[in-house]
């Protein structure tokens, strides 16, 4: 440091480190919650209403604490760190009450990074709804700014059948350690992580973050010897590049060495401080080359010593499910009927634990409502081990719940409204809140999510198609990719474009044959954009049905899938589908509908705002 003001700062700091790393194992959730921060909050937002705090001041220290601003004014966001997806009972009735409280629109939202949002919340309510997640051990505390975010993990942690060992323990460590790091606290650009212990499937799509962990064993003189194998520099937006392995294998007690190693080199990148907007830890590995990044990690590693991860991978309380005994009968005795029977079909699955299940609860778009937490809490309380997991598909996994319970889940979540059947299939949109709430949004993709679940009802025979339903759509209303559009089978990033006499409507750009999640990390790849294509926004729901009726007719036979069949055909076909919708009319009363915007009422203005993940 260049001034002892630098020093004091960073002193501080790790003492508020150890200080966390202590409270940690005496605490309700995995990140510590600390009430000193929330009166820092409350003096922040008075000395910035007073004018004491320039915006540019109090911005930053306002995003480590998950309070991020929206396009309107003076409203805030709450982003709700969920490591690995994991929610107790206690965690859901929270949240409930947080969306009743606090949120006008009386709801939360499950994001493609785990964490549950809340909106439209007034700068000085904050502090009181941070204190309510803290009672129950949930934390916001960086869960904004360029931090290390909120770490992913599969939603079938300990459970799957292809399991190399169970990640959660470590992840937690993980996340213990990284918050309120001296090191962590203002990189470069924001850091996601991810942990996985499956093998033969790949549910957090590893080869898309900056830093993922994906479990190995290795047999060292007889032993077996866990550790992780270690990938970095993946990532999204208008730069998407696919991360690369760093290490094969690191053994369990050096992970967290090599997650610091990592963390210095990216801090002390200064030449990604000149431009927030390309310094992400991609932009480093793309400018020096692989190699000598590896070289900068290798040498950072040799000045740090042993970090033993062991007091920090207590989860007991956080984790510890209980399963249920197995009642005789989950139906009373009459015979289950015929939606029950398609749900559990198409929305549960055997665990490796034999008579135990995974439910997949469908969350439209990722939202949750009020009564809709309260009653999950039951559910959780009452048919499960006693924790959820949210999902980067923005839905709900239900572990631990006893076969002859499934028909009473099913009950439970019918009179909530979500006993959606076909989780994770075509008619399982996912999206970013887009002009909703994002100061970066394009296009209302929320919107454009509703209206193709209305569309796809009107499918008939196309949903039939059992490859038709395997397909995957997703959509971001702007590039950055929030909504993981590169990764989806048919992906749509929000734009705008110029009708006659250059009148702007809504748009959206597609990108073709992505994948995650089917098999192992080696095989995710980005769909490929199509150039020179944007589709008006009203037309996107007709464009994806005659994409998928091209599909269905034209396919080699009834297995080849749709990435398979346009690694065979090519694009064009598709490009000239898409050509079909994208002339319009000009602007005026039969036209109209066409310069509006999903769930608008007026002519599309481009309206972007300056956004605050690269403050």
């Amino acid at each position: 440091m260049s001034s002892g003001v630098g020093r004091t700062k960073t002193v501080r700091q790790e003492d508020i480190h150890r200080e966390s790393m202590k409270l940690a194992q005496s605490s309700k959730g995995i990140i510590p919650y600390i009430d000193e921060e929330i009166v820092n909050l409350e003096d922040e937002i008075r000395a910035f209403r007073a004018g004491e705090r320039e915006p540019t001041q109090f911005m930053p220290f306002r995003l480590r604490q998950g309070v991020y601003g929206q396009r309107q004014p003076d409203a805030q966001m709450i982003r709700v760190k969920i490591p690995g997806g994991i929610l107790t009972p206690e965690s859901l009735e929270a949240l409930g009450e947080m969306a009743e409280r606090y949120a006008p629109l009386k709801k939360g939202h499950v994001t493609t990074r785990e964490n549950v949002q809340f909106h439209h919340i007034p700068l000085e309510d904050t502090p009181d709804a941070l204190r309510l997640l803290g009672e129950v051990g949930l934390s916001t505390r960086e869960a904004c700014g360029n931090t290390v975010r909120n770490v992913v993990g599969s939603p079938t942690a300990g459970v799957c059948h292809d399991e190399v060992f169970d990640i959660t323990p470590y992840l937690a460590a993980y996340v213990r350690f990284a918050v309120r790091h001296a090191v962590t606290q203002n990189f470069p650009r924001k850091f996601k992580t991810s942990f996985t212990g499956c093998a033969d499937h790949d549910t957090v799509a590893s080869a898309v973050h900056d830093l993922s962990y994906i479990a190995q064993v290795r047999e060292e003189n007889g032993v077996q010897v866990r550790g992780f194998k270690v990938m970095v520099g993946g990532a999204t937006s208008i730069m998407p590049r696919l991360g690369k392995v760093l290490y094969d294998f690191v053994p369990e007690q050096d992970y967290l060495r090599v997650a610091e190693a990592l963390w210095r080199v990216f801090d002390k990148a200064e030449m990604l401080r000149k431009n927030r907007m390309m310094a992400r830890i991609k932009v480093l590995i793309d400018r020096i080359g692989f190699d000598a990044f590896k070289e900068l990690v290798d040498e950072e590693l040799k000045a740090i010593g042993p970090i033993d991860p062991i007091p920090l991978m207590d989860v007991e309380e956080i984790h510890n499910e209980t399963p249920p005994q197995p009642p005789a009968a989950g139906s009373n005795g009459h015979e289950p009927p015929p939606e029950f029977l398609y749900w559990r079909n198409t929305n549960t699955f055997e665990q490796k634990q034999a008579g135990y299940y995974v439910a997949h609860v469908k969350l439209p778009l990722g939202d949750i409502y009020i009564n809709q937490f309260h009653a999950l809490a039951d559910i959780v309380r009452k048919y499960t081990g006693g924790r959820a997991r949210t999902t980067q598909e923005q839905n709900l996994a239900l572990r631990w719940v006893p076969e002859a319970y499934l028909y009473d889940v099913w009950k439970a979540l019918k009179e909530i409204g979500l006993v959606d059947a076909e989780a994770h299939t075509i008619t399982d949109v996912v999206s970013c809140p887009g002009t909703d709430s994002c100061k970066l949004g394009i296009t209302s993709s929320m919107g454009l999510g509703d209206a193709i679940r209305d569309a796809l009802d009107s499918w008939n025979g196309l949903l039939e198609d059992p490859m038709v339903k395997k397909m995957h759509i997703k959509m971001s209303g702007c590039p950055n990719g929030c909504g993981l559009h590169h990764i989806a089978n048919i992906g749509f990033h929000g734009a705008a474009m110029k009708g006659p006499g250059g009148v702007q409507l809504p748009a959206y750009e597609m990108f073709l044959g992505g994948n995650y999640g089917d098999k192992r990390h080696e095989d995710t790849r980005f769909g490929q954009r199509l150039p020179g294509v944007k589709v008006p926004a009203k037309r996107v729901p007709e464009v994806i049905k005659d994409i998928a009726g091209f599909y269905k007719e034209n396919r080699q036979d009834s297995s080849e899938e749709f990435n398979q069949f346009l690694d065979r055909v090519g694009t064009k076909p598709i490009e000239e589908i898409a050509a079909r919708y994208k002339d319009v009319a000009p602007l005026g009363p039969d036209s109209a509908d066409l310069y509006m915007d999903w769930s608008k009422t007026e002519v599309y203005k481009l309206e972007r705002g300056e956004g605050e993940c690269a403050v």
